[in-house]
């Protein structure tokens, strides 16, 4: 009976920690011809051309969406989620994300640019991404979805490390170095 107690009880502890780990697993689940998020449906969601995209994003024909909500002005048919594999290694070997995969990154439609799930002030049809979180269009720099004060896009080129230089100045993180 106490072996049988001690194998409940270290289930229950060993799914405790895999739910706090993990976080609670919102989820889209296609399911007789309706969308779900989180066991909540989605009204206007078309079942027959819904995919769920990952970290939260997913479309149909009609929409795109991010945990469950519509994203506004967001053409689904030029709509692509960039998964980025930017992950570093911590002095103990273990691995750690750069950046948390879910909701960050950039991405662009026909018509915006966004960085996560929050619409930046970028111009699509010039739009590039540098990398490690610098980004820029014909006349902004970009550095985590927030301009670079400063900053020239014409010249401006990621270095590496969290580093990047236009022709006269030079950035960490997206912060002016110097002067």
């Amino acid at each position: 009976m106490k072996k049988i107690a001690f194998l409940h009880k270290t289930i229950l502890l060993v799914a405790m920690i895999g739910f706090a780990m993990t976080g609670y697993a919102q989820q889209y689940e296609v399911d007789h011809g309706k969308v779900y998020f989180d066991n909540e449906l989605l009204m206007y969601a078309d079942a027959r051309s819904f995919k769920d995209l990952g970290y939260g994003y997913a479309k149909d024909h009609y929409n795109v969406y991010l945990n469950g909500q519509v994203l506004e002005n967001v053409d689904p048919s030029t709509f692509r989620l960039k998964r980025s594999g930017s992950w570093r290694h911590r002095e103990d070997s273990q691995v750690e994300p750069v950046e948390p995969p879910a909701r960050r990154g950039y991405f662009k439609t026909n018509f915006n640019v966004y960085y996560g799930d929050k619409k930046i002030d970028a111009m699509p049809s010039t739009f590039q991404e540098l990398g490690g979180g610098y980004a820029k269009d014909a006349f902004t720099v970009f550095y985590c979805g927030e301009k670079v004060e400063g900053a020239m896009a014409s010249t401006f080129k990621y270095t590496g490390e969290g580093y990047g230089q236009d022709t006269f100045d030079a950035y960490f993180r997206g912060k002016k170095l110097g002067k």
